[in-house]
């Protein structure tokens, strides 16, 4: 009973929590499907603002270093102060670029801003291999871009793109060298990216190149991740960008969040309270249902059970009131803690000798009401004996053996009568089984003393 009791206690708080958890849990779902969608947006804009920006810093210094290789092919011979004018313009107009260069024969006679780069004049490009292969591949495709992101001895990473430049000689075409555009590659993330939300996202920026070694900036971890993406396609390079949120994507965080684990705690605590109550609940509902010594039905329980059982039931059905003969003497000779315990064993005796769906009931002091479903007068008959025969075997107690004695009323009903009246019927049958008992003891008596 009392693992059914908790079982059903269980049961109950399962139901309580899920009616409170459904409906919140979804609000929930439905508020970081919500949060979701505006991560993903807002990330997305931020990936694509930093696309353009750096698109279009790049994209503007291949374009002026177009430009120089388009004066210089229609005019070797420019004035160097006009080169002057021209470079200077295009590095106030751009942050970004760090110097202009030209490169006559690979080997470069002109740079601005000259201050800070004068270390520059004289350099032949093609005096390192992986700069001689650029070069060759460039000379070999008319109009083709290179581009190399290469770290100066400072530490700060360059990006160079360079041009090649051809001229018109008198009898062919030939290469009079190239035209370089620097830019700062740190400027250039950190002008796009932490100008871009940066405290916001996780980005990382590769460039994998086929001739040169992949150069990276920021947490290239997140592209093993399903952070957001995109790619800048350049002449011999992709630039590849990523992105998500610091604490990462709403899924991913929300079990995580303060005021969910709050909320799982909260229902383990009701979960629990609900529970604890449920039980006491069963608890007392047990306790006003049954007898607190013997722990069969009270006489209100029994009446209950009986009459339910006995509407529903279209067979014979058995009543037994029991009465143990001489219980006050017990009581007034060995203590009512004897007596107690005389009513306790025979309760279980009678518990362990009938089926699990007879209704057995204390209806009063040592008086016992049994209900049996579906029997014969034979079978009855048989119950009874049973019935007598377990409880009148010797009990011990505390070095005190006592053997009860018992009388037995009886009889068949087939359909509900008043609660008093069946009383009546099964009492007056056992105070004449009583009556009979007390006969054939005298009768014994008489006989042993006739003897004698």
């Amino acid at each position: 009973m009392k693992i059914k009791q908790w079982l059903v206690s269980f049961l109950v708080a399962i139901f309580a929590s899920t009616l409170l958890f459904i409906p919140v849990n979804k609000l929930h779902l439905e508020q970081n499907e919500q949060l979701y969608e505006e991560q993903q947006t807002a990330a997305n804009e931020h990936l694509n603002r930093v696309k353009t920006e750096v698109k279009a810093h790049l994209d503007s210094s291949l374009f002026y270093a177009d430009f120089f290789e388009m004066i210089i092919s229609q005019n070797p011979d420019i004035e160097e102060s006009e080169l002057l004018k021209y470079s200077e313009l295009i590095v106030e107009r751009n942050t970004l670029i760090d110097n202009v260069s030209l490169a006559e024969d690979g080997v470069i006679n002109f740079v601005y801003p000259l201050e800070g780069n004068e270390e520059l004049i004289g350099l032949n490009v093609m005096e390192e291999l992986d700069k001689e292969m650029i070069l060759k591949k460039t000379y070999q495709e008319d109009n083709h871009i290179a581009q190399e992101i290469v770290e100066t001895t400072h530490g700060n990473r360059k990006i160079f793109n360079r041009i090649p430049v051809i001229v018109d000689d008198a009898e062919s075409e030939k290469i009079w060298g190239s035209a370089n555009v620097v830019i700062d590659f740190d400027e250039l993330i950190e002008s796009t990216l932490y100008a871009n939300q940066m405290y916001l996202f996780d980005s990382a920026i590769v460039v994998e190149s086929d001739w040169a070694k992949t150069m990276s900036w920021g947490k290239t971890d997140i592209f093993k991740t399903d952070a957001l993406r995109t790619s800048i396609h350049l002449p011999d390079q992709v630039w590849r960008i990523g992105t998500m949120p610091v604490e990462g994507w709403v899924g991913e965080q929300s079990y995580y969040q303060p005021e969910i684990i709050i909320f799982y705690i909260f229902i383990a605590i009701i979960f629990f309270l609900v529970m604890f109550f449920t039980h006491q609940y069963f608890n007392k509902r047990e306790l006003s249902r049954t007898d607190m010594l013997t722990q069969l039905l009270n006489k209100k329980t029994f009446e209950l059970s009986a009459k339910k059982t006995l509407k529903k039931s279209r067979k014979k059905n058995g009543l037994l009131l029991i009465d143990f003969n001489d219980f006050k003497i017990i009581n007034d000779t060995y203590g009512h803690l004897m007596g107690d315990q005389v009513l306790t064993i025979s309760a279980n005796r009678l518990k362990h000798s009938l089926k699990k769906q007879d209704i057995i009931g204390r209806i009063g002091g040592d008086e016992i009401m049994i209900l049996v479903n579906d029997v014969t007068i034979s079978e009855l008959e048989s119950i009874k004996n049973r019935i007598i025969q377990q409880v009148e075997k010797p009990i011990c107690f505390h070095g005190l053996t006592i053997t009860p004695s018992v009388s037995i009323g009886h009889t068949l009903i087939s359909q509900w009568v008043p609660f008093e009246q069946l009383y009546d019927i099964v009492d007056k049958k056992m105070y004449r089984n009583k009556s009979k008992q007390k006969i054939q003891l005298f009768t014994d008596m008489n006989h042993s003393q006739t003897d004698v």
